[in-house]
């Protein structure tokens, strides 16, 4: 090997050794990443997705109960004392010819040992099977009503989402701004000292800077605390690790795109889960009231059973019978009719209730459509004030340096700038924040 090609390769392996040296950059999590990740980990999410499950569950509970129900029972023991009895002269009865049977009294004694009686039945009902669809109707509705459930969630969680990355965002404009004003002071504080050493400003403004540049390390400091601190939360929110690092990106431009008032609400109404819930409750009670009037109708059911006695001579032995179970209550004292006109009353109430929330989310979707445009009023003119501040600034710099102005008036100037950059960053989450709000209003994810 040459020493040139020794020297590239020496080179080469320092450098490598440098990068695995240095802390690797944060991975960065995009909003679209973080929602999806937040959809399929989240654990408060995957409980209501169980809650469908569960939902689910209990229809196919309901269904089965349409098919032959098996039962069996086991009845097993000694007796305590020796079973004796008599049957008397002619009590099976009397045949010409024969005479009496038993033609006398006839003792029967049984010695104490174990004996079973054993009974099995299958049960097919037949006119409870209208009740039973209502009942598998009424639970498919609660399906549903978990699942809406869900997608309300869903979405909730996806305002949540949004509405965190936001914040984060904000948090780290605020950093940075507070590092570009620490950068200033600090420059400032070099200008500042070789003034005092050219005798033309005061110990007391050297001493000013140094106080407000502390102060601003201090703030600095405070930020990034609570950046971890949210960072961690929103871990927690999109059910990862505490520890998982991750940077965001940098908000984008407001859009100028925006639907008109009423197209919004068309659109809310047609995918905000309140309003299929609100008509499902109306669903369910029409139905509750059919299966109260359904319960008029009488039990019919074919019947199969088995009896046998085990280890019981006096008794016989296998019993098989076939036949129909009828059950009908005719008389209940006005207890249906009463329980029919209480559900009556409540599916009014569930009408009422439907007509009310179409006319909430009409309101909700009003107030978060003036809320984002108020907030994009308001991020134009914190732009405006921010580039004015900024102007300002520039200029009293200058002055500055040609000794036209104080350094108080560098410092105030400082502070209004610090102030116009603190109201941008939270106008501009204002409006993120307020545009999740109205997606959210929307019935989107």
């Amino acid at each position: 090997m040459t020493r040139l090609a020794f020297c590239a390769v020496l080179l080469f392996s320092i450098c490598q050794a440098q990068q695995a040296q240095q802390p690797a950059a944060a991975p960065v999590l995009t909003l679209d990443e973080a929602i999806q990740t937040a959809l399929k980990d989240n654990r408060q999410l995957q409980s209501a997705q169980l809650d469908v499950s569960k939902a689910q569950q209990a229809t196919a509970e309901i269904g089965a109960s349409r098919y032959p129900q098996f039962s069996a029972d086991v009845l097993s023991g000694i007796a305590l004392n020796p079973i004796h009895f008599t049957i008397p002269e002619g009590a099976i009865g009397d045949i010409p010819g024969i005479g009496p049977l038993p033609a006398e009294n006839k003792d029967v004694t049984e010695p104490r040992r174990v004996t079973a009686i054993v009974h099995g039945s299958a049960v097919q009902p037949l006119t409870q099977l209208y009740k039973i669809d209502l009942g598998v109707r009424s639970s498919r509705i609660g399906e549903e009503f978990a699942r809406q459930s869900l997608r309300q969630k869903r979405q909730e969680l996806a305002e949540q989402v949004r509405d965190a990355y936001y914040q984060i965002v904000q948090a780290q404009g605020q950093v940075a701004a507070a590092e570009a004003s620490l950068s200033a002071l600090v420059e400032l504080g070099g200008l500042t000292e070789r003034r005092l050493a050219e005798e033309t400003v005061l110990k007391s403004d050297l001493l000013s800077v140094k106080a407000k540049t502390s102060q601003q390390r201090l703030q600095l400091l405070t930020l990034r605390d609570g950046i971890a601190t949210s960072k961690e939360s929103f871990n927690r929110l999109l059910g990862r690790d505490l520890r998982t690092e991750f940077s965001v990106e940098p908000l984008p431009a407001p859009s100028v795109e925006e639907l008109d008032l009423e197209t919004a609400r068309a659109k809310a109404l047609e995918q905000r889960p309140e309003i299929r819930e609100a008509k499902l409750q109306v669903e369910k009670a029409g139905l509750d009231i059919r299966r109260e009037r359904a319960e008029y109708l009488p039990n019919l059911s074919v019947q199969l059973s088995y009896l046998s006695f085990a280890n019981i001579s006096f008794a016989p032995q296998n019993l098989t019978s076939a036949g129909f179970l009828f059950q009908w209550q005719p008389f209940d004292w006005g207890q249906k009719h009463h329980k029919i006109e209480e559900l009556k009353s409540a599916a009014a109430q569930a009408d009422l209730a439907s007509t009310d929330a179409g006319q909430q989310v009409l309101i909700d979707v009003g107030a978060q459509y003036r809320k984002l445009a108020e907030a994009r009023a308001l991020l134009e003119a914190q732009m405006a004030v921010q580039e004015s501040e900024r102007e300002k600034l520039r200029v009293v710099m200058q002055r500055f340096e040609q000794k036209a102005v104080l350094m108080a008036d560098v410092l105030q100037q400082q502070a209004a700038l610090a102030e116009a950059d603190s109201q941008l960053s939270q106008a501009v989450s204002g409006f993120w924040t307020a545009e999740a709000a109205f997606r959210r209003a929307l019935g989107e994810e």
